[in-house]
Protein backbone atom coordinates (compact mmCIF):
# COMPACT_ATOMS: atom_id res chain seq x y z
CA UNK A 1 0.00 0.00 0.00
CA UNK A 2 2.89 2.61 0.97
CA UNK A 3 4.55 1.54 -2.15
CA UNK A 4 1.72 2.34 -4.37
CA UNK A 5 1.47 5.45 -2.63
CA UNK A 6 4.42 6.83 -3.49
CA UNK A 7 4.33 5.30 -7.16
CA UNK A 8 1.24 7.89 -7.62
CA UNK A 9 2.91 10.41 -5.99
CA UNK A 10 6.00 10.07 -8.21
CA UNK A 11 3.77 9.89 -11.26
CA UNK A 12 1.45 12.84 -10.84
CA UNK A 13 4.74 14.65 -9.87
CA UNK A 14 6.88 13.79 -13.03
CA UNK A 15 3.48 14.49 -15.04
CA UNK A 16 2.71 17.58 -13.87
CA UNK A 17 6.52 18.59 -13.93
CA UNK A 18 6.47 17.68 -17.02
CA UNK A 19 3.47 18.89 -19.45
CA UNK A 20 3.99 22.29 -16.54
CA UNK A 21 7.60 22.50 -18.61
CA UNK A 22 5.87 21.37 -22.36
CA UNK A 23 2.86 23.96 -22.48
CA UNK A 24 4.94 26.79 -20.58
CA UNK A 25 7.97 26.75 -23.12
CA UNK A 26 6.01 25.57 -26.04
CA UNK A 27 3.37 28.44 -24.74
CA UNK A 28 5.55 30.92 -24.27
CA UNK A 29 6.99 30.64 -27.90
CA UNK A 30 3.84 29.85 -29.27
CA UNK A 31 2.68 33.39 -27.78
CA UNK A 32 5.98 35.46 -29.05
CA UNK A 33 5.54 34.11 -32.86
CA UNK A 34 1.51 35.20 -32.65
CA UNK A 35 2.41 38.79 -31.03
CA UNK A 36 5.05 38.85 -33.82
CA UNK A 37 2.85 38.43 -36.08
CA UNK A 38 -0.25 40.11 -34.86
CA UNK A 39 2.60 42.99 -35.47
CA UNK A 40 3.39 42.53 -39.01
CA UNK A 41 -0.93 42.70 -39.54
CA UNK A 42 -1.14 45.68 -37.72
CA UNK A 43 1.52 47.03 -39.84
CA UNK A 44 0.43 46.22 -42.95
CA UNK A 45 -2.83 46.95 -42.03
CA UNK A 46 -1.92 50.45 -41.00
CA UNK A 47 0.00 50.87 -44.10
CA UNK A 48 -3.09 50.32 -46.44
CA UNK A 49 -4.92 52.74 -44.25
CA UNK A 50 -2.06 55.49 -44.58
CA UNK A 51 -2.20 54.60 -48.35
CA UNK A 52 -6.08 54.97 -48.77
CA UNK A 53 -6.07 58.49 -46.40
CA UNK A 54 -3.45 59.42 -48.94
CA UNK A 55 -5.21 58.42 -52.14
CA UNK A 56 -8.38 60.59 -50.83
CA UNK A 57 -6.94 63.15 -50.08
CA UNK A 58 -4.94 63.63 -53.67
CA UNK A 59 -8.16 63.30 -55.25
CA UNK A 60 -9.76 65.75 -53.27
CA UNK A 61 -7.14 68.12 -53.72
CA UNK A 62 -7.88 67.92 -57.49
CA UNK A 63 -11.07 68.80 -57.00
CA UNK A 64 -10.36 71.98 -54.82
CA UNK A 65 -7.63 72.89 -58.43
CA UNK A 66 -10.99 72.65 -60.40
CA UNK A 67 -12.42 75.00 -58.17
CA UNK A 68 -9.67 77.80 -58.66
CA UNK A 69 -11.42 78.36 -62.08
CA UNK A 70 -14.20 79.50 -60.19
CA UNK A 71 -12.49 82.14 -57.80
CA UNK A 72 -13.34 85.24 -59.80
CA UNK A 73 -16.70 84.72 -59.02
CA UNK A 74 -17.68 83.90 -62.54
CA UNK A 75 -18.83 80.85 -63.98
CA UNK A 76 -16.05 79.66 -67.06
CA UNK A 77 -16.67 78.77 -70.65
CA UNK A 78 -17.82 75.04 -71.29
CA UNK A 79 -14.64 74.44 -73.30
CA UNK A 80 -12.50 76.25 -70.65
CA UNK A 81 -13.90 73.36 -67.83
CA UNK A 82 -14.05 70.56 -69.96
CA UNK A 83 -10.20 71.71 -71.01
CA UNK A 84 -9.25 71.73 -66.99
CA UNK A 85 -11.06 68.94 -66.07
CA UNK A 86 -9.85 66.65 -68.59
CA UNK A 87 -6.17 67.32 -67.56
CA UNK A 88 -7.05 66.44 -63.94
CA UNK A 89 -8.39 63.34 -65.17
CA UNK A 90 -5.65 62.50 -67.02
CA UNK A 91 -3.66 62.55 -63.96
CA UNK A 92 -7.02 61.04 -61.25
CA UNK A 93 -8.21 57.79 -62.75
CA UNK A 94 -10.32 57.03 -59.83
CA UNK A 95 -12.26 60.32 -59.97
CA UNK A 96 -15.73 59.19 -61.94
CA UNK A 97 -16.48 62.29 -63.23
CA UNK A 98 -16.30 66.05 -62.44
CA UNK A 99 -19.14 68.84 -62.57
CA UNK A 100 -20.35 72.24 -61.79
CA UNK A 101 -23.51 72.08 -60.51
CA UNK A 102 -24.90 76.03 -60.84
CA UNK A 103 -28.01 77.30 -58.59
CA UNK A 104 -30.69 77.47 -60.74
CA UNK A 105 -34.21 79.43 -60.05
CA UNK A 106 -36.94 78.56 -61.62
CA UNK A 107 -37.15 81.85 -63.81
CA UNK A 108 -33.91 80.97 -64.86
CA UNK A 109 -34.81 77.34 -66.17
CA UNK A 110 -35.74 78.11 -70.09
CA UNK A 111 -33.00 80.53 -70.60
CA UNK A 112 -30.49 77.45 -69.66
CA UNK A 113 -32.52 74.83 -71.55
CA UNK A 114 -32.18 76.79 -74.31
CA UNK A 115 -28.67 77.80 -74.26
CA UNK A 116 -26.45 74.82 -76.07
CA UNK A 117 -23.84 73.93 -75.05
CA UNK A 118 -20.50 73.12 -77.64
CA UNK A 119 -20.51 69.37 -78.64
CA UNK A 120 -23.24 68.13 -76.05
CA UNK A 121 -26.66 67.01 -76.44
CA UNK A 122 -29.67 69.63 -75.58
CA UNK A 123 -29.47 70.60 -71.99
CA UNK A 124 -33.08 69.64 -69.76
CA UNK A 125 -33.63 69.73 -66.34
CA UNK A 126 -34.38 66.10 -65.30
CA UNK A 127 -34.49 63.88 -62.28
CA UNK A 128 -35.04 60.04 -61.82
CA UNK A 129 -38.06 58.07 -61.57
CA UNK A 130 -37.04 54.91 -61.18
CA UNK A 131 -33.44 53.22 -61.22
CA UNK A 132 -32.08 54.13 -65.21
CA UNK A 133 -35.62 55.85 -66.17
CA UNK A 134 -35.18 59.70 -66.30
CA UNK A 135 -38.20 62.24 -66.28
CA UNK A 136 -38.42 66.12 -66.90
CA UNK A 137 -37.90 67.70 -63.27
CA UNK A 138 -41.11 69.14 -62.29
CA UNK A 139 -41.98 72.98 -61.21
CA UNK A 140 -40.33 74.49 -57.71
CA UNK A 141 -38.44 77.28 -57.18
CA UNK A 142 -34.32 76.02 -56.73
CA UNK A 143 -32.59 73.40 -59.20
CA UNK A 144 -29.07 72.06 -58.96
CA UNK A 145 -28.51 70.29 -62.12
CA UNK A 146 -25.44 68.66 -63.37
CA UNK A 147 -24.97 71.59 -66.36
CA UNK A 148 -21.12 71.11 -67.01
CA UNK A 149 -20.01 67.60 -67.04
CA UNK A 150 -16.72 65.64 -67.98
CA UNK A 151 -16.53 63.35 -69.46
CA UNK A 152 -19.70 63.43 -70.86
CA UNK A 153 -19.60 59.87 -72.31
CA UNK A 154 -20.42 57.17 -69.73
CA UNK A 155 -22.19 59.99 -67.97
CA UNK A 156 -25.13 60.39 -70.39
CA UNK A 157 -27.71 59.67 -67.49
CA UNK A 158 -26.50 62.60 -65.52
CA UNK A 159 -26.44 65.55 -67.57
CA UNK A 160 -28.91 67.83 -66.72
CA UNK A 161 -29.94 65.87 -62.90
CA UNK A 162 -31.38 67.79 -60.55
CA UNK A 163 -29.32 66.56 -57.39
CA UNK A 164 -31.67 68.31 -55.60
CA UNK A 165 -34.34 66.05 -56.53
CA UNK A 166 -32.35 63.28 -54.11
CA UNK A 167 -32.73 63.55 -50.34
CA UNK A 168 -29.13 62.73 -49.96
CA UNK A 169 -27.42 64.42 -52.47
CA UNK A 170 -29.48 67.74 -51.28
CA UNK A 171 -28.60 67.49 -47.69
CA UNK A 172 -24.97 67.49 -48.86
CA UNK A 173 -25.43 70.34 -51.01
CA UNK A 174 -27.20 72.02 -47.98
CA UNK A 175 -24.22 71.53 -45.62
CA UNK A 176 -22.11 72.50 -48.04
CA UNK A 177 -23.85 75.87 -48.58
CA UNK A 178 -24.18 76.73 -44.97
CA UNK A 179 -20.49 75.64 -43.71
CA UNK A 180 -18.85 77.54 -46.60
CA UNK A 181 -17.00 74.11 -46.66
CA UNK A 182 -16.18 71.28 -48.86
CA UNK A 183 -18.74 68.35 -48.01
CA UNK A 184 -18.97 64.47 -49.04
CA UNK A 185 -22.30 62.30 -48.80
CA UNK A 186 -22.18 59.15 -47.53
CA UNK A 187 -22.61 56.05 -49.87
CA UNK A 188 -24.63 56.07 -53.07
CA UNK A 189 -25.76 54.17 -55.92
CA UNK A 190 -24.80 56.52 -58.77
CA UNK A 191 -26.66 57.99 -61.29
CA UNK A 192 -24.44 56.95 -64.13
CA UNK A 193 -23.57 53.86 -61.99
CA UNK A 194 -23.95 49.95 -64.09
CA UNK A 195 -22.78 47.74 -61.76
CA UNK A 196 -23.22 47.24 -57.97
CA UNK A 197 -20.21 49.19 -56.39
CA UNK A 198 -20.93 52.46 -54.43
CA UNK A 199 -20.26 55.64 -54.66
CA UNK A 200 -20.24 59.44 -53.30
CA UNK A 201 -20.36 62.92 -54.27
CA UNK A 202 -18.15 66.06 -52.99
CA UNK A 203 -18.82 69.48 -53.25
CA UNK A 204 -16.73 72.63 -53.08
CA UNK A 205 -19.28 75.72 -52.49
CA UNK A 206 -18.69 78.99 -55.11
CA UNK A 207 -20.02 81.99 -53.88
CA UNK A 208 -21.00 85.16 -55.50
CA UNK A 209 -18.97 87.28 -53.60
CA UNK A 210 -15.58 86.54 -51.57
CA UNK A 211 -14.65 86.85 -48.21
CA UNK A 212 -18.66 85.90 -46.93
CA UNK A 213 -18.21 84.96 -43.20
CA UNK A 214 -22.06 84.35 -41.86
CA UNK A 215 -24.38 81.46 -43.27
CA UNK A 216 -27.32 83.84 -44.10
CA UNK A 217 -24.94 85.54 -46.22
CA UNK A 218 -23.81 82.12 -47.78
CA UNK A 219 -27.41 81.08 -48.34
CA UNK A 220 -28.11 84.32 -49.74
CA UNK A 221 -25.10 84.75 -52.21
CA UNK A 222 -24.27 80.57 -53.40
CA UNK A 223 -23.90 80.45 -57.01
CA UNK A 224 -23.18 76.70 -57.48
CA UNK A 225 -21.17 73.94 -56.44
CA UNK A 226 -18.14 71.88 -57.98
CA UNK A 227 -18.36 68.39 -58.08
CA UNK A 228 -16.21 65.59 -57.89
CA UNK A 229 -17.95 61.99 -58.74
CA UNK A 230 -16.03 58.88 -56.91
CA UNK A 231 -16.39 55.62 -56.91
CA UNK A 232 -15.18 53.89 -53.54
CA UNK A 233 -14.43 50.32 -55.04
CA UNK A 234 -11.89 52.15 -57.34
CA UNK A 235 -10.32 54.43 -54.84
CA UNK A 236 -9.71 51.45 -52.64
CA UNK A 237 -8.28 49.25 -55.06
CA UNK A 238 -5.75 52.42 -55.87
CA UNK A 239 -4.55 52.83 -53.14
CA UNK A 240 -3.40 48.97 -52.74
CA UNK A 241 -0.54 49.88 -54.94
CA UNK A 242 -1.39 46.28 -56.92
CA UNK A 243 -0.73 44.52 -53.56
CA UNK A 244 -3.00 41.08 -53.13
CA UNK A 245 -5.08 40.58 -49.88
CA UNK A 246 -5.94 37.14 -50.82
CA UNK A 247 -5.07 36.41 -46.55
CA UNK A 248 -6.85 39.85 -45.34
CA UNK A 249 -10.24 40.74 -45.13
CA UNK A 250 -11.21 44.65 -44.99
CA UNK A 251 -14.13 46.32 -44.49
CA UNK A 252 -14.11 49.92 -44.99
CA UNK A 253 -16.96 51.28 -43.14
CA UNK A 254 -19.02 54.81 -42.89
CA UNK A 255 -19.05 55.46 -39.01
CA UNK A 256 -19.98 59.09 -39.63
CA UNK A 257 -23.98 58.51 -37.56
CA UNK A 258 -22.84 55.73 -35.24
CA UNK A 259 -26.35 54.60 -35.48
CA UNK A 260 -26.40 54.10 -38.94
CA UNK A 261 -23.04 52.85 -39.59
CA UNK A 262 -22.54 51.62 -43.31
CA UNK A 263 -20.40 49.29 -45.80
CA UNK A 264 -18.63 51.16 -48.20
CA UNK A 265 -17.00 48.69 -49.42
CA UNK A 266 -15.42 45.09 -48.18
CA UNK A 267 -12.80 42.90 -49.84
CA UNK A 268 -12.88 39.02 -50.40
CA UNK A 269 -10.98 36.11 -49.06
CA UNK A 270 -11.66 33.93 -51.42
CA UNK A 271 -13.75 31.63 -49.32
CA UNK A 272 -10.83 31.63 -46.68
CA UNK A 273 -11.77 31.28 -43.12
CA UNK A 274 -11.18 34.18 -40.77
CA UNK A 275 -9.57 33.85 -37.72
CA UNK A 276 -12.27 35.78 -35.71
CA UNK A 277 -10.17 36.26 -32.91
CA UNK A 278 -7.64 39.10 -34.36
CA UNK A 279 -9.95 42.26 -35.57
CA UNK A 280 -7.97 45.21 -36.01
CA UNK A 281 -10.73 48.24 -35.84
CA UNK A 282 -8.70 52.10 -36.87
CA UNK A 283 -10.89 54.99 -37.52
CA UNK A 284 -9.45 57.61 -41.00
CA UNK A 285 -8.59 61.02 -40.42
CA UNK A 286 -12.22 63.18 -40.77
CA UNK A 287 -12.65 62.99 -44.58
CA UNK A 288 -14.85 66.51 -45.86
CA UNK A 289 -17.69 65.68 -43.10
CA UNK A 290 -17.20 62.27 -43.45
CA UNK A 291 -16.04 59.84 -40.53
CA UNK A 292 -14.61 56.58 -42.26
CA UNK A 293 -13.10 53.28 -40.64
CA UNK A 294 -11.26 50.26 -40.91
CA UNK A 295 -12.29 46.97 -39.34
CA UNK A 296 -9.71 44.52 -40.92
CA UNK A 297 -9.39 40.40 -39.91
CA UNK A 298 -6.64 38.18 -41.48
CA UNK A 299 -7.71 34.76 -42.54
CA UNK A 300 -5.95 31.41 -40.58
CA UNK A 301 -3.57 31.50 -43.56
CA UNK A 302 -2.44 34.39 -42.50
CA UNK A 303 -1.09 33.03 -39.08
CA UNK A 304 -0.33 29.75 -40.90
CA UNK A 305 2.25 30.84 -43.45
CA UNK A 306 4.39 32.87 -40.80
CA UNK A 307 4.69 30.31 -38.28
CA UNK A 308 7.79 28.22 -37.47
CA UNK A 309 7.87 24.48 -36.34
CA UNK A 310 10.25 25.77 -32.96
CA UNK A 311 6.92 26.15 -30.35
CA UNK A 312 5.67 22.57 -31.89
CA UNK A 313 8.89 21.13 -31.70
CA UNK A 314 9.75 22.08 -27.87
CA UNK A 315 5.85 20.93 -27.04
CA UNK A 316 6.88 17.77 -28.31
CA UNK A 317 10.06 17.26 -27.11
CA UNK A 318 9.10 17.80 -23.22
CA UNK A 319 6.15 15.71 -23.84
CA UNK A 320 8.04 12.41 -25.26
CA UNK A 321 10.50 13.24 -22.44
CA UNK A 322 7.40 13.36 -19.95
CA UNK A 323 6.28 10.50 -21.42
CA UNK A 324 8.87 8.38 -21.08
CA UNK A 325 9.67 9.28 -17.64
CA UNK A 326 5.82 8.49 -16.87
CA UNK A 327 6.18 4.76 -19.04
CA UNK A 328 8.90 3.87 -16.68
CA UNK A 329 7.27 4.44 -13.55
CA UNK A 330 3.81 2.78 -15.02
CA UNK A 331 6.06 -0.02 -16.11
CA UNK A 332 7.69 -0.70 -12.26
CA UNK A 333 3.92 0.05 -10.37
CA UNK A 334 1.87 -2.58 -9.50
CA UNK A 335 -0.79 -3.55 -11.87
CA UNK A 336 -3.53 -3.90 -9.09
CA UNK A 337 -2.72 0.23 -8.41
CA UNK A 338 -3.74 0.75 -12.07
CA UNK A 339 -6.90 -1.08 -11.93
CA UNK A 340 -7.99 0.38 -8.75
CA UNK A 341 -7.22 4.30 -10.23
CA UNK A 342 -9.34 2.93 -13.63
CA UNK A 343 -12.53 1.70 -11.53
CA UNK A 344 -12.18 4.94 -9.53
CA UNK A 345 -12.18 7.08 -12.77
CA UNK A 346 -14.82 4.85 -13.86
CA UNK A 347 -17.28 5.42 -10.77
CA UNK A 348 -16.29 9.42 -11.27
CA UNK A 349 -17.60 9.60 -14.52
CA UNK A 350 -20.80 7.46 -13.70
CA UNK A 351 -21.71 9.58 -10.24
CA UNK A 352 -20.76 13.09 -12.67
CA UNK A 353 -23.35 11.81 -15.28
CA UNK A 354 -25.79 10.98 -12.96
CA UNK A 355 -25.52 14.50 -11.51
CA UNK A 356 -25.81 15.86 -15.05
CA UNK A 357 -28.83 13.80 -15.54
CA UNK A 358 -30.61 14.81 -12.67
CA UNK A 359 -29.96 18.66 -13.34
CA UNK A 360 -30.98 18.65 -16.75
CA UNK A 361 -34.00 16.40 -15.38
CA UNK A 362 -35.04 19.62 -13.53
CA UNK A 363 -34.12 22.53 -15.67
CA UNK A 364 -35.46 23.83 -18.75
CA UNK A 365 -32.84 23.20 -21.35
CA UNK A 366 -33.36 26.94 -22.96
CA UNK A 367 -33.52 28.87 -20.43
CA UNK A 368 -31.51 27.14 -17.63
CA UNK A 369 -34.61 28.06 -14.72
CA UNK A 370 -36.81 25.06 -13.20
CA UNK A 371 -38.80 23.39 -15.45
CA UNK A 372 -42.39 21.92 -15.22
CA UNK A 373 -41.56 19.06 -13.77
CA UNK A 374 -39.13 20.62 -11.15
CA UNK A 375 -42.69 23.30 -10.51
CA UNK A 376 -45.13 20.60 -10.11
CA UNK A 377 -42.89 19.07 -7.27
CA UNK A 378 -41.77 22.53 -5.94
CA UNK A 379 -45.57 23.62 -5.83
CA UNK A 380 -47.08 20.22 -4.64
CA UNK A 381 -44.41 20.97 -1.65
CA UNK A 382 -45.08 24.31 -0.72
CA UNK A 383 -49.05 23.40 -0.95
CA UNK A 384 -48.59 20.90 1.89
CA UNK A 385 -46.26 22.89 3.60
CA UNK A 386 -48.94 25.86 3.41
CA UNK A 387 -52.26 23.92 4.96
CA UNK A 388 -49.91 22.43 7.59
CA UNK A 389 -48.19 26.07 8.53
CA UNK A 390 -52.00 27.82 8.10
CA UNK A 391 -49.63 30.63 5.61
CA UNK A 392 -50.11 32.06 2.70
CA UNK A 393 -49.12 30.85 -0.66
CA UNK A 394 -48.70 33.05 -3.91
CA UNK A 395 -49.17 31.81 -7.74
CA UNK A 396 -48.03 34.28 -10.43
CA UNK A 397 -48.28 33.88 -14.36
CA UNK A 398 -46.46 35.43 -16.81
CA UNK A 399 -46.54 35.57 -20.55
CA UNK A 400 -44.67 37.97 -23.03
CA UNK A 401 -47.12 40.14 -25.32
CA UNK A 402 -47.56 39.15 -28.82
CA UNK A 403 -44.47 36.74 -28.15
CA UNK A 404 -45.70 35.08 -31.27
CA UNK A 405 -45.69 38.07 -33.36
CA UNK A 406 -42.37 38.66 -31.95
CA UNK A 407 -40.73 35.18 -33.77
CA UNK A 408 -42.59 35.52 -36.82
CA UNK A 409 -40.89 39.16 -37.40
CA UNK A 410 -37.33 38.75 -35.43
CA UNK A 411 -36.85 34.81 -36.20
CA UNK A 412 -36.69 32.37 -33.70
CA UNK A 413 -33.32 32.38 -32.81
CA UNK A 414 -34.16 36.37 -31.96
CA UNK A 415 -36.85 34.71 -30.20
CA UNK A 416 -34.89 31.97 -28.20
CA UNK A 417 -32.60 34.50 -27.30
CA UNK A 418 -35.36 36.98 -25.51
CA UNK A 419 -36.71 34.01 -23.39
CA UNK A 420 -33.57 34.00 -21.95
CA UNK A 421 -33.03 37.30 -21.07
CA UNK A 422 -36.38 37.70 -20.03
CA UNK A 423 -35.89 34.79 -17.85
CA UNK A 424 -32.84 36.14 -16.32
CA UNK A 425 -34.28 39.14 -15.38
CA UNK A 426 -37.17 37.68 -13.77
CA UNK A 427 -34.77 35.58 -11.73
CA UNK A 428 -32.49 38.51 -10.80
CA UNK A 429 -35.81 40.07 -9.60
CA UNK A 430 -36.32 37.86 -7.04
CA UNK A 431 -35.06 38.10 -3.50
CA UNK A 432 -35.49 35.54 -1.81
CA UNK A 433 -33.73 31.85 -1.58
CA UNK A 434 -37.15 30.25 -0.81
CA UNK A 435 -39.14 31.99 -4.16
CA UNK A 436 -39.02 30.01 -7.51
CA UNK A 437 -38.97 30.86 -10.81
CA UNK A 438 -40.07 28.36 -13.49
CA UNK A 439 -40.68 28.03 -16.93
CA UNK A 440 -44.16 27.27 -17.63
CA UNK A 441 -44.56 26.75 -21.07
CA UNK A 442 -43.60 28.74 -24.25
CA UNK A 443 -43.29 31.93 -24.09
CA UNK A 444 -45.20 31.85 -19.99
CA UNK A 445 -43.16 31.69 -16.34
CA UNK A 446 -44.05 31.01 -13.39
CA UNK A 447 -43.59 32.30 -10.13
CA UNK A 448 -44.06 30.24 -6.83
CA UNK A 449 -44.09 32.61 -3.20
CA UNK A 450 -44.29 31.03 0.37
CA UNK A 451 -45.45 33.06 2.54
CA UNK A 452 -46.80 35.54 0.43
CA UNK A 453 -50.38 37.31 1.19
CA UNK A 454 -50.21 39.32 -2.12
CA UNK A 455 -47.64 39.42 -4.84
CA UNK A 456 -48.65 42.91 -6.32
CA UNK A 457 -45.71 44.40 -5.48
CA UNK A 458 -43.54 41.56 -6.96
CA UNK A 459 -45.38 41.41 -9.81
CA UNK A 460 -45.05 45.15 -10.54
CA UNK A 461 -41.41 44.91 -10.03
CA UNK A 462 -41.29 42.16 -12.43
CA UNK A 463 -43.34 44.14 -15.43
CA UNK A 464 -41.40 47.11 -14.94
CA UNK A 465 -37.73 44.97 -14.91
CA UNK A 466 -39.04 43.60 -18.33
CA UNK A 467 -39.71 46.62 -19.59
CA UNK A 468 -36.08 48.06 -18.70
CA UNK A 469 -34.01 45.55 -20.84
CA UNK A 470 -35.75 47.54 -24.06
CA UNK A 471 -35.75 44.59 -25.84
CA UNK A 472 -37.01 45.87 -29.74
CA UNK A 473 -40.57 45.05 -30.43
CA UNK A 474 -41.23 47.04 -33.33
CA UNK A 475 -44.49 44.70 -34.10
CA UNK A 476 -46.00 44.91 -30.92
CA UNK A 477 -49.40 46.85 -29.98
CA UNK A 478 -48.70 48.21 -26.53
CA UNK A 479 -44.77 49.42 -26.95
CA UNK A 480 -41.82 49.17 -28.88
CA UNK A 481 -39.97 46.70 -26.70
CA UNK A 482 -41.23 43.80 -25.22
CA UNK A 483 -43.45 43.68 -22.57
CA UNK A 484 -45.04 41.21 -20.12
CA UNK A 485 -48.92 40.63 -18.72
CA UNK A 486 -48.91 39.18 -15.06
CA UNK A 487 -51.89 37.05 -13.27
CA UNK A 488 -51.48 36.60 -9.42
CA UNK A 489 -53.47 34.54 -7.28
CA UNK A 490 -52.85 34.62 -3.18
CA UNK A 491 -54.60 31.87 -1.06
CA UNK A 492 -54.20 30.14 2.66
CA UNK A 493 -55.24 26.66 1.71
CA UNK A 494 -56.96 24.64 2.87
CA UNK A 495 -57.52 20.71 2.99
CA UNK A 496 -60.53 20.96 1.33
CA UNK A 497 -59.07 23.51 -1.57
CA UNK A 498 -57.50 21.71 -4.71
CA UNK A 499 -54.37 23.23 -5.69
CA UNK A 500 -55.60 23.46 -8.99
CA UNK A 501 -58.07 26.57 -8.25
CA UNK A 502 -54.92 28.76 -7.55
CA UNK A 503 -53.52 27.81 -10.68
CA UNK A 504 -56.87 28.53 -12.74
CA UNK A 505 -57.42 31.43 -10.80
CA UNK A 506 -53.96 33.21 -11.90
CA UNK A 507 -54.26 32.00 -15.17
CA UNK A 508 -57.73 34.20 -14.98
CA UNK A 509 -56.09 36.99 -13.69
CA UNK A 510 -53.59 36.87 -16.45
CA UNK A 511 -56.50 36.27 -19.34
CA UNK A 512 -57.58 39.29 -17.20
CA UNK A 513 -54.54 41.52 -17.53
CA UNK A 514 -54.51 40.82 -21.31
CA UNK A 515 -58.06 42.21 -21.85
CA UNK A 516 -57.18 45.29 -20.41
CA UNK A 517 -54.58 46.21 -22.90
CA UNK A 518 -51.59 43.62 -21.73
CA UNK A 519 -47.99 45.07 -20.52
CA UNK A 520 -50.16 45.09 -17.34
CA UNK A 521 -50.72 42.76 -13.61
CA UNK A 522 -53.82 41.75 -12.20
CA UNK A 523 -54.59 39.89 -9.32
CA UNK A 524 -57.77 37.58 -8.46
CA UNK A 525 -58.52 36.48 -4.61
CA UNK A 526 -59.12 33.21 -4.39
CA UNK A 527 -61.08 32.32 -0.98
CA UNK A 528 -61.13 28.99 0.71
CA UNK A 529 -63.91 26.37 1.56
CA UNK A 530 -64.31 26.39 4.94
Amino acid sequence: MFRTIQTHTALAIVISFGLFISIASGYFLYEMEENKIKGEFNKEINSHIASLHKEIIINFEALRSLAILFSDSTTPEWLHFSFQAQRILSRHKNIQALEWIPLVLHSERTAYELKPLLNLPKFEIIQRKIQGSMVKAPIKDVYFPVYFIEPYIGNELAYGFDLSSNATRHQAIIAARDSGQPTATGSITLVQEKGNQKGFLAFIPIYKFRGISTEEKRRKHLQGLVLGVFRIGDIFNSSLKGKELNDIQITLLDTTQPLKTTVLHQTSIHGKELNEEVIFRKSLPLIWGRQWSIVASPSKDFFNNRRNVLPLAVFISFILFTVYIALYIHYISKRAAIVQKTVEEKNQEINEANKKLELLSRSDGLTGIANRRCMDDFFDREWRLAIRNKSSLSFVIIDIDFFKLYNDNYGHPQGDDCLKKVAKQLESTLKRPGDLIARYGGEEFSLILPNTKSALKIAENCRKAIESLNIAHEHSSVAKVVTISIGICSVIPTVNMSSRKLIETADKALYLAKDKGRNNVEELQLTPRI
